[in-house]
């Protein structure tokens, strides 16, 4: 049967967006986030000294969508720096959903989603500088497989470094800095069967493995991709299973215990910025593919593109799935557009 992939409403996000997560806790499924980044252009034509430096601007947009219907709108709007990246922790801490954000102004913040009656809302619980004069870029968390009240999250930046940070109590404790790109460090992820790994992938065309016990040096040094490194996937259900994106148009799949060469590749038609595996079809996996617009792959010994998805009209960030049923919101950039579709496999 072939796949099919239907669009269900979509909504214009007056800045550009980048990133959209469906919460992945029981009983806020249906709650969805959306993030964007904008250039506050205001000042660029000044030449005044005293006018300060271009800023990148930044909203959080919080969705309850009980139904998907043709009108949706949120429910809550966040006013921040610039949205790089967010992740929602696959567990509750201290009894809250926790949405992680990262921002152009170099911040992780950690918001606490609240119930009100009923009714959902975001409020930041904490937050912290990595540090320096840089963006962060990504992160991840450590605990997308096991529960742990004290999750570690991975943050990637603009200066080609990974921080790690850890939950502790009421306030955000730095493990530890890795300098391991020499330009910028796109991705950082977790192997969420062996939370001490992490993985990194950078501007330099370079996939790296590191040990959280063994400082600085990597344990695997991998030159295998032919442009900068945009996407690392450690797989929940599969063990060992991980994927790369990158820039140079291809998905890797690799065993986690052997990095020296990937088991298989696949050419996807567009840079890679996201990869997303289906939350309970282990096969399937949701690729934002920039240019190339989105895509779904299967993933069974070797990658293959089995579903296209064009309906944005510019580079294609951000995308994940609904985690009780097969559907999924995406978001373009330039033509500021969030869409929200039902992928039938």
């Amino acid at each position: 049967m072939a796949v099919t992939w239907n669009t269900k409403c979509k909504w214009e996000t007056t800045y550009s967006a980048d990133s959209v997560e469906w919460c992945p806790v029981e009983p806020y499924r249906h709650v969805l986030v959306c993030g964007t980044y904008q250039l506050d252009k205001s000042h660029q034509d000044t030449k005044d000294a005293d006018q300060p430096k271009q800023k990148r601007l930044g909203r959080i947009y919080l969705f309850q969508l009980q139904k998907i219907t043709l009108e949706i709108s949120p429910i809550q709007t966040i006013d921040t720096a610039g949205v790089l990246d967010m992740k929602w922790c696959y567990h509750t801490i201290q009894g809250n959903p926790v949405l992680g954000v990262v921002t152009s102004e170099g911040y992780v913040q950690l918001y606490q989603l609240l119930d009100e009656n009923g009714t959902m809302k975001l409020q930041l619980w904490l937050e912290d500088a990595i540090g320096g004069n840089v963006l962060a870029l990504s992160l991840d968390w450590s605990t997308n497989k096991v529960t742990n009240e004290q999750p570690s999250l991975a943050i990637s930046d603009s200066s080609g470094a990974v921080t790690i940070m850890r939950v502790v109590g009421r306030s955000l404790e730095k493990i530890g800095l890795w300098q391991t790109h020499s330009f910028e460090a796109w991705i950082a992820a977790f192997n969420y069967w062996n939370t001490d790994v992490f993985y990194s992938g950078g501007d330099d065309c370079i996939f790296k493995s590191y040990d959280v016990r063994i400082p600085d040096v990597p344990t695997t040094t991998n030159r295998s991709h032919e442009a900068g490194v945009t996407a690392i996937r450690s797989h929940v259900d599969v063990e060992h299973q991980l994927l790369t994106g990158s820039y140079d148009e291809k998905v890797r799949l690799w065993d986690a215990r052997n990095l020296k060469r990937c088991i298989t590749e696949a050419d996807v038609n567009g840079g890679v910025w996201r990869l997303k595996w289906h939350p309970y079809n282990p096969s399937v996996v949701l690729a934002a593919c920039m240019y190339g617009g989105f895509r779904l792959l299967r993933v069974d010994g070797d990658v293959e593109v089995i579903c296209e998805f064009l309906e944005h009209e510019s580079i294609a960030y951000g995308a994940d799935w609904k985690f009780d049923e097969s559907v999924v919101a995406t978001c373009s950039f330039y033509d500021c557009c969030m869409r929200i579709g039902e992928v039938v496999l």
